[in-house]
């Protein structure tokens, strides 16, 4: 569906994004600040993403993803549009509105669809579904009493009568930001903010400043410093304040996986290398620790003078350390190049997975040569074609540099360990310092190994919360939201 905007531009809607399709965004300069504003004035730049377009304008935002074919999806706060654009934000709003409405029904749909056959057992997925079902309900009834008092609000116009100042967004209820997609041939330079300006950016959406755009960074770093906030910290994601937007079939069903994830069965394989297992069949806590011990401290097979450390866990496997898993090879981390078979310890995960759908699996990659080791995570789920896709990657290194000292003396202090290190040390095999060093880095991989497992909590919990929101992206696919 297409509509004529004022000044000839025309919009419709193209994977959830309002799409600007022809020339006419002179208005989307930049909002200067009010007369008698004592703020300092912004430079060129500012703090956002800068795109110019044809026709002498600017829109200021963050760029969310860059097509192939030169078009731009771009985050834009809905406030600053609307003072800078107010007749094509109102043509734009109502557009958002209707795809909006559809995305809720079709939403409504799908939960009805995905709660008929859960058994009442499954009580904690049965309560968040029906709470969304309900919430989507609410949405849908009052988006009917919007459209009445819209529709008499156009009745008062047209009998002359003065339509009341609109709020600011945050207090009508409408999501903070926009998603704008700029056709190619409206592009004509984009100036992307730098890493800190980005961040001082977000920050300074997260906390709803004033005139965002249209502040230098100096000005706005400060009025934040005064809440007490770092701009330059690691800011929060802002993919919430987006308004709802569609779900194919893919995204669905990598969000049903997260639901199931955090409220049903979750399927877990962790392991060394190439080897995973189904967590639980593999050893846990600190004796986990032992087969890295070993890589780190001799990489076996006649290494190190004819004894490797495998070799030395494998005899004391049936005696003094049961249950401590062999050591499987070492085997360098590293991203799935598109287009390329997928590693052995991802066929090996899915393969165990079987019909579950879904799967996380963990993974440490030893660098013995280095002293080092690396954590790596992902969560995978398959597609409703059969194929499985990852939706969530971590890498951490384990560097003995970043060794908290606690967890080395738990490490320690460990039965099963320290019962190695004494074997070791009577040996004679390896010497004081590579015993340590392989500590630390066993202590680091601990830390990191914490550190994914947070990140991962925090990702899914963000993609389950709502389920028409925010979006859920990967592989490059549309790009998480930036802002």
């Amino acid at each position: 569906m297409q509509r004529m905007v004022p000044a000839g531009r025309r919009v419709s809607s193209c994977g959830g994004a309002i799409v600007v399709l022809v020339m006419g965004l002179a208005a989307l300069s930049q909002a200067q600040p009010a007369a008698g504003d004592s703020r300092e004035k912004a430079p060129p730049q500012g703090v956002t993403d800068l795109i110019s377009v044809a026709g002498g304008g600017e829109i200021r935002g963050a760029v969310v993803k860059r097509f192939p074919d030169g078009s731009l999806d771009v985050a834009v706060q809905r406030d600053w549009l609307e003072t800078s654009a107010p007749e094509a934000a109102e043509v734009l709003g109502a557009q958002e509105r209707r795809q909006t409405k559809a995305v809720m029904e079709a939403l409504a749909k799908r939960l009805a669809a995905t709660i008929a056959p859960l058994p009442e057992s499954r009580t904690r997925t049965l309560g968040l579904l029906r709470r969304e079902a309900d919430r989507v309900d609410d949405w849908l009834a009052a988006a009917e009493q919007a459209a009445d008092r819209d529709a008499a609000a156009r009745s008062a116009d047209e009998g002359g009568g003065d339509r009341p100042i609109r709020p600011p967004a945050a207090r009508r209820g409408e999501s903070q930001f926009t998603l704008l997609r700029i056709a190619p041939k409206l592009v004509k330079k984009v100036r992307p903010s730098g890493q800190d300006a980005q961040r001082i950016a977000r920050w300074a959406w997260s906390e709803r400043l004033e005139d965002v755009e249209g502040r230098s960074a100096a000005d706005l770093t400060k009025e934040l410093q005064g809440r007490g906030i770092d701009p330059l910290s690691p800011p929060p994601g802002l993919g919430d304040r987006l308004p709802p937007l569609p779900q194919d079939d893919r995204e669905w069903a990598a969000r049903m996986a997260l639901v199931e994830d955090a409220l049903g069965d979750a399927v877990a394989f962790q392991g060394f290398g190439d080897t995973v297992v189904k967590a639980g069949e593999a050893e846990g806590g600190l004796a986990g620790l032992l087969p890295q011990l070993g890589q780190l401290l001799g990489g076996g097979n006649g290494a190190l003078g004819g004894l490797g450390l495998d070799e030395i866990l494998g005899g004391l496997q049936g005696g003094g350390l049961p249950g401590v898993p062999a050591i499987p090879p070492a085997t360098p981390g590293g991203a799935n190049p598109v287009g390329k078979p997928a590693e052995k310890w991802l066929v090996s995960a899915r393969a165990q997975a079987a019909d579950g759908g879904h799967y996380r699996a963990t993974r440490v990659n030893v660098d013995a040569a280095n002293g080092r080791a690396e954590v790596e995570s992902v969560f995978e789920v398959r597609m409703p074609d059969g194929s499985w896709e990852t939706i969530w990657r971590e890498v951490r290194a384990a560097d003995a540099a970043r060794a908290n000292e606690a967890v080395v003396e738990r490490i320690t202090a460990d039965e099963r360990i320290s019962g190695l290190l004494q074997t070791i040390r009577g040996i004679g095999l390896v010497n004081e310092a590579s015993i340590m060093q392989a500590i630390r880095v066993g202590a680091a991989t601990s830390t990191a190994q914490g550190e994914i497992d947070t990140a991962f909590n925090d990702f899914r919990s963000r993609h389950v919360q709502r389920l028409d929101g925010p979006p859920l992206r990967w592989d490059g696919r549309y790009g998480s939201p930036r802002p």
